[in-house]
């Protein structure tokens, strides 16, 4: 830690001497003595009345003193929990996340790295790309789970590929066969406004065909729930289906398609050590 002139000033108060004090530092007497004009300056009174017998506090000095004492006792606090977190004895990491990914893919992430880092504690935020993009910009959280975002204000690193597949209802003329896009040439669509989208539209456009789209959503399970009642067919990532609690039948699309998935945060942000450790962790030693 470094010394801070307040601490300085204290030795000065307990010796009653400059020149002790330089000594107890390693420093030079005119070192200490420039300390305490610069901090007279200042503070704009004058805190030790100088004669050849030593140094005593002026009234102002008496006065300041308590003070002193408290924020060299805070600074020292600082030094310490500083040390906690380079020591990862403290922290929290702020996360921004689909609810797919917190429920099937973060859990083991998280049981590792507690194992490792036990005092490190964690926020998640579930929300759509649009919300964890505006999250990462405001602050609100440190790091975001989602797909590749566009632009460039973002440093993006993939964590998987999340396949995409065809799902009905268990009950559909189609469930447990091998089922293409031009089988459900005729069927109804319910499709979800996320962050995979543009794959959809991709999918789609690929195979020439032009949903109908009956019904548009924002939530996974909602769209589930919804094919379960057979109101639709739709197409969703392998990972929203894995536990699923619906009487769903999914197949791969054929090519195979992809939603990118990864860990984001700003480009000009600088994560504090915690954030730092665990990108590191679910990188191995790819460096941030």
């Amino acid at each position: 830690m470094k010394t801070s002139r307040y601490e300085v000033f204290l030795k000065i108060v307990e010796t009653k001497s400059l020149t002790r004090t330089a000594a107890f530092f390693g420093c030079t007497q005119s070192a200490v003595s420039q300390l305490v004009r610069a901090l007279e300056t200042d503070l704009g009174v004058t805190l030790l009345a100088r004669s050849k017998s030593g140094v005593r506090l002026t009234a102002e000095g008496e006065y300041l003193l308590p003070s002193m004492r408290q924020i060299v006792v805070g600074e020292r606090n600082v030094f310490e929990r500083s040390l906690e977190l380079q020591n990862m004895n403290a922290g929290l990491i702020r996360i921004g996340i689909f609810t797919s990914l917190s429920c099937q893919w973060l859990p083991p992430h998280l049981k590792d790295f507690r194992e490792k880092y036990p005092n490190i504690g964690f926020e998640l935020l579930q929300g759509d790309v649009v919300q964890i993009c505006e999250w990462l910009r405001s602050g609100m959280v440190d790091v975001g789970f989602m797909t590749k975002p566009e632009g460039d204000e973002f440093v993006f690193r993939e964590l998987l590929k999340d396949r995409m597949e065809i799902v009905l209802p268990a009950s559909h003329r189609l469930a447990g066969r091998s089922v293409s896009l031009e089988d459900l040439r005729e069927e109804t669509f319910v499709l979800l406004e996320s962050g995979y989208s543009q794959i959809v539209e991709k999918i789609f456009s690929d195979a020439d065909i032009r949903p109908k789209r009956q019904y548009t959503v924002k939530d996974d399970y909602t769209v589930m729930s919804m094919v379960e009642s057979g109101l639709g067919v739709t197409l969703l990532p392998e990972l929203v289906l894995q536990r699923t609690p619906y009487e769903l039948y999914g197949c791969p699309i054929e090519p195979a398609y992809y939603r990118q998935l990864g860990v984001a945060w700003m480009k000009k942000e600088q994560g504090s050590i915690a954030v730092s450790k665990f990108v590191h962790h679910l990188l191995g030693d790819e460096a941030v």
